[in-house]
């Protein structure tokens, strides 16, 4: 005579209604960046919404001169700079009844949130610091502060205070050599020695590349040093090797971008111009840029608008936050016009660019944006290509030339219940910072290389 529970499992066909299910209290993080380039930075506390100072680009005159000659007065040359402080948030929350069904299982819900926002946040912050665009944002909803993308772009010698080139493009595969170069390129600059005070920041991959050329030759290698908060990196010639997760595309892509022109409202002449357009990422960099399109124009007051579907295969599901638009009248020939904002003067998603011959509009003619284009340059170029192309920044440790000025530190702020959500446990991080770097030329920069592992 059959009892229950044989009759059960004869019923069902099998036990598994009848098996406990078994969770792991372990839980894997999925998501992970490298970020500590943060930690490296020097950082100083500021009590002020912008960074101010000031410094000396001339010193006075001096030179020989005759028996009881004068030469004329000299002074030195100064000017200010200053750097926009901006505000990075992350709200979270958890219910009450969530927080209390898992305890068993992950402990406190609401600290494991906690925990998870604020490395979200630091990889918000390192990634702006890299990719960021102050004045393409600054008009916008969600203004971020301007990263090395930005201020470490002289291609080539201006005037004045900026007579020097700080960035070389590459448009190669690494040598060990490059390195050399860009360290040349800032010891030129700064007519000091480069050493143990400054910093190579590159991606993972970049810096197993370094890695490898340096086998033949470890034992006259400085094989690690020690900086920030206990970090143990890599050096090459005294300099240590700082690994960020965002400066590699890892092959991601823009989406397929479409045109379209109007002969009215614009100052473009009548030509064909060929485009490409990349994305910067959050918490990623920027993709490859979207395959070449060319627009015709006629008459003198032409646009040329460029549409496109917000990326969908990125890491994470990450979202863009700036868009790049190269430009030029010759096929594969595009240089930098402009970077626009991710998100129109509304928070809509940009999904058209409106190249105008004197700025770019996003989405229509009615989000002006910036009344210039923002950023132009035509010594940064497009990443194309299969391979992942990468930059290498060589940046001091010295608060002298760089420095992170900060309100508020990574502060968590409690917040309260409402009526409408009764049973929730809110919370928020905050930061309030930039980079600024003070001395541009104390700074160098290899871009477009790539790594062959």
């Amino acid at each position: 005579m059959p009892n229950e529970l044989q009759e059960a499992i004869t019923t069902a066909g099998t036990i598994s209604p009848l098996i406990q299910k078994a969770i792991s209290p372990l839980l894997l993080e999925y998501q992970r960046r490298y970020a500590p380039l943060l930690a490296a930075l020097p950082s100083k506390q500021w009590g002020s919404t912008q960074y101010f100072f000031n410094r000396r680009t001339a010193r006075p005159d001096s030179g020989g001169v005759i028996d009881g000659g004068a030469r004329p007065i000299g002074n030195s040359t100064y000017e200010q700079a200053v750097f926009n402080i901006r505000l990075y948030q992350a709200v979270g929350s958890v219910t009450g009844y969530a927080q209390t069904v898992s305890r068993d299982l992950v402990g406190d819900l609401r600290q494991l949130e906690l925990d998870g926002t604020m490395s979200s946040m630091l990889w918000t912050v390192e990634n702006a610091f890299i990719w960021g665009n102050d004045a393409a944002t600054a008009s916008g909803v969600y203004p971020i502060s301007s990263g090395l993308d930005t201020l470490v772009s002289n291609w080539t010698a201006g005037s004045g205070s900026n007579a020097y080139v700080n960035a070389l493009d590459i448009n190669n595969s690494f040598a060990l050599h490059y390195l050399d170069q860009l360290i040349d390129l800032v010891e030129t600059n700064a007519a000091m020695p480069i050493g143990s005070d400054w910093m190579f920041v590159m991606s993972p991959r970049m810096a197993s590349a370094v890695s490898q050329s340096l086998v033949p030759q470890q034992r006259f290698a400085a094989p690690t040093t020690v900086i920030g908060a206990g970090l143990n990196v890599p050096t090459y010639r005294d300099i240590p090797i700082v690994k960020s997760s965002f400066l590699s595309t890892r092959t991601a892509q823009m989406s397929t971008v479409a045109t379209a022109t109007a002969t009215s409202g614009g100052t473009l002449a009548a030509a064909t111009y060929y485009y490409r357009v990349s994305a910067v990422v959050a918490r990623f960099g920027e993709t490859l840029a979207a395959a070449e399109v060319s627009q015709t124009t006629t008459g003198s007051t032409s646009t040329v608008t460029l549409s496109f579907s917000t990326p969908s295969n990125l890491p994470d599901g990450a979202a863009p936050i700036l868009y790049k638009v190269y430009r030029s009248t010759a096929t594969g020939t595009e240089s930098l016009v402009g970077v626009v904002d991710a998100f129109d003067t509304t928070g809509a998603a940009v999904t058209s660019i409106v190249d105008t011959g004197t700025n770019l509009l996003t989405n229509s003619s009615g989000n002006t944006g910036p009344a210039a284009y923002v950023s132009g340059n035509t010594g940064a170029l497009p990443r194309t290509g299969n391979s992942a192309m990468e930059d290498i920044y060589l940046i001091p440790r010295d608060e002298n030339f760089l420095v992170r000025p900060y309100t508020r530190d990574m502060q968590v702020i409690p917040l309260a219940p409402t009526v409408s959500a009764p049973d929730t446990l809110p919370f928020a991080v905050v930061t309030d910072t930039t980079l600024a770097v003070r001395g541009p030329k104390y700074v160098g920069r290899l871009s477009r290389m790539s790594a062959s592992l």
